[in-house]
């Protein structure tokens, strides 16, 4: 409440345009917000873990960069190029794709890099709808709780309930009840995309490191699943002109939106994806617990499921969206 009063007296609202859904503007910062009650809830606990204050460092820096783009703007080169940092203190905290001297320290933090930054952009991307990204943000806290706490995994698993709270608790002024009186912002996204990239990178999710990669893809399935729907499909419409479209590219074409296009109310939009985020964490925890050969089957069948929704997605017409954003610059 404290951000959102903030945010309108200091006149940081997101106003309504051609890609967006709100009609009247709308406060702003609400990753502020997120960011404020994880880390009170992260000291309430007592002195963190090195590798924690590494996150910590590192999402405190992303917060500030993000803010600064909802205030006045950051372009993609420099966002990109803020991640990178970011990623590059968590690789010198020992938090990476890949552990110990298998791999040279350039190639542990390109793997690093690629993974927070896909994790960052998808989460970026699915905050097109009110509730959608903190909504799945708890989800896959919670998720990451259950899996952390089962296999003694205990300070991951605090962490992650501390993240899934503050999520939560967002979720209340930024959930379509008519409409969010506050947004997430690039603020709220990037930290939250950021948070739960380097929990899964911290957590031992299965005896090999393809066991423990596809675990961590269905924590978070869903907001992969509608960046590289989005991905493909503006692709194979010819929509991108610029390296940075992919990236920077705003459209209501999402999985959301077309959820939405297919007879969907906003709210069971929603609730569908909220339960696809969960029934995807609960397979994680199924497969988790599989020999290698099995978890791979069982995580085949999902990724073809959702290639088959996907499709499904794909064949729902959106008129006009394209030229909305293109007129939108």
């Amino acid at each position: 409440m404290l951000v959102r009063h903030y945010s309108r007296r200091a006149g940081v609202m997101d106003s309504p345009g051609a890609h967006k859904q709100h009609a009247s503007p709308t406060a702003t910062l609400g990753g502020v917000a997120v960011y404020g009650a994880f880390l009170v809830g992260i000291l309430a606990r007592g002195e963190p873990s090195p590798k924690l204050t590494t996150i910590l460092v590192a999402g405190t820096f992303l917060v500030l960069v993000g803010v600064l783009d909802d205030l006045r703007g950051v372009s993609a080169k420099i966002k990109l190029a803020c991640l990178a940092l970011a990623t590059l203190v968590l690789n010198n905290g020992g938090i990476s794709v890949w552990s110990g001297d298998a791999h040279s320290s350039f190639l542990s933090f390109l793997g690093t890099f690629l993974w927070v930054g896909l994790i960052a952009s998808a989460f970026n991307g699915v905050d097109n709808a009110d509730g959608a990204a903190p909504g799945l943000a708890a989800v896959a806290a919670g998720a990451t709780f259950v899996i952390a706490w089962c296999t003694w995994q205990r300070d991951l698993a605090l962490v992650s309930i501390t993240l899934s709270a503050a999520c939560l608790g967002f979720l209340c002024f930024n959930y379509p009840m008519p409409r969010a009186s506050i947004f997430l912002g690039d603020s709220g996204s990037l930290f939250l995309g950021f948070v739960l990239s380097a929990m899964l990178l911290l957590g031992k999710w299965g005896a090999s490191s393809w066991h423990s990669g596809m675990v961590a893809c269905l924590v978070i399935a869903v907001p992969l699943f509608d960046f590289a729907f989005i991905l493909l499909i503006r692709g194979l419409e010819g929509q991108y002109h610029r390296w940075s479209d992919p990236i920077t590219m705003c459209a209501r074409d999402h999985s959301y939106h077309r959820l939405v296009g297919f007879g969907l109310t906003p709210r069971q939009a929603l609730a569908l994806m909220h339960g696809m985020g969960v029934l995807c964490g609960i397979v994680g925890y199924i497969l988790m617990q599989l020999p290698l050969y099995l978890a791979g089957v069982l995580f085949l069948v999902v990724a073809l499921a959702l290639a088959l929704a996907g499709a499904m997605l794909a064949r729902v017409k959106l008129p006009g969206v394209y030229e909305r954003r293109q007129s939108a610059g």
